[in-house]
């Protein structure tokens, strides 16, 4: 009797892992990603040039007004203030690039904030600046269709501090002195979308690859004084397990489970 019970346990187990196996080995979605978008407009910020670098020159819009209806377009470039060697000297300015490809469970660039941190004249801060993005995922397997269009709004609050000593705290770059923005990480929240061929995906973002720039909690990032510094946001994607799935793992952990018991008396 003990030997008809573990076999029924070593077959149920062997079944279930059979059945996860051949599951796994089906065809599966094939995602790619593009991501639009930049900096929107804001009438009322008159410290801010919008599609204007730090050397002056013009870069214009990026046409990608149609992310949102209120607004004429977005910019790529902003800058702002005037640099302390005087005329011609480069303002402070940022800058924002999208990326697309391949998107899969590792984490790649969607898109990179950069900060061209030069010493200034004058402390310019600013609050309320909108950076608007627009993400696409595509799945090829089953027609390359759109399976996720997002369009999200990010507001950004910049702090230019006196570039003398002492710094405000924390001043975790050590420079004289730390600038900051201060981010809306619930723009970071995961999304949920379904595959072409029904499965639940999810997808996933998160502040990287951080460069002459600290993360500070809970939503800060500090940005070294008279250095480029750059932030990119990652992206990545996990499928969320069916509940068909999900059964027969668990009756294959069960069918391991007995079997093991078994043995062991």
């Amino acid at each position: 009797m003990k030997l008809t019970t573990l076999r029924q346990a070593l077959r149920l187990g062997v079944i279930a892992a059979a059945a996860l196996t051949s599951m796994a080995a089906s065809a599966v979605p094939v995602f790619s990603f593009t991501e639009a978008g930049g900096f929107v407009k804001n009438p009322t910020n008159t410290a801010i040039h919008y599609g204007v670098n730090t050397a002056g020159n013009t870069t214009g819009s990026n046409g990608t007004g149609g992310l949102n209806p209120t607004s004429n377009d977005t910019y790529h470039d902003i800058s702002w203030g005037v640099g302390d060697n005087g005329a011609g000297s480069p303002s402070s300015g940022m800058n924002l690039q999208t990326f697309g490809g391949a998107l899969g469970t590792s984490w790649t660039t969607m898109s990179r904030l950069s900060h061209f941190n030069n010493v200034i004249n004058g402390a310019t801060s600013w609050i309320d600046q909108i950076i608007l993005d627009r993400l696409m995922i595509t799945d090829s397997n089953g027609g390359a269709s759109v399976v996720l269009d997002n369009t999200n709004p990010v507001k950004i609050d910049f702090t230019e501090t006196p570039n003398t000593k002492p710094c405000p705290a924390p001043n975790p770059n050590g420079s004289t002195c730390d600038d900051s923005y201060a981010v809306k990480i619930e723009a970071l929240k995961s999304i949920t979308f379904t595959a072409n061929d029904k499965t639940t995906w999810i997808v996933d973002f998160m502040l990287g690859n951080f460069v002459n720039a600290m993360f500070v909690g809970p939503n800060l990032v500090y940005t070294a004084e008279g250095k480029t510094s750059s932030v990119d946001v990652l992206v990545s994607v996990r499928q969320v397990p069916e509940p068909a799935t999900l059964f027969l793992m668990g009756l294959g952990l069960l069918g391991f489970g007995i079997a093991g018991r078994r043995k062991s008396v």
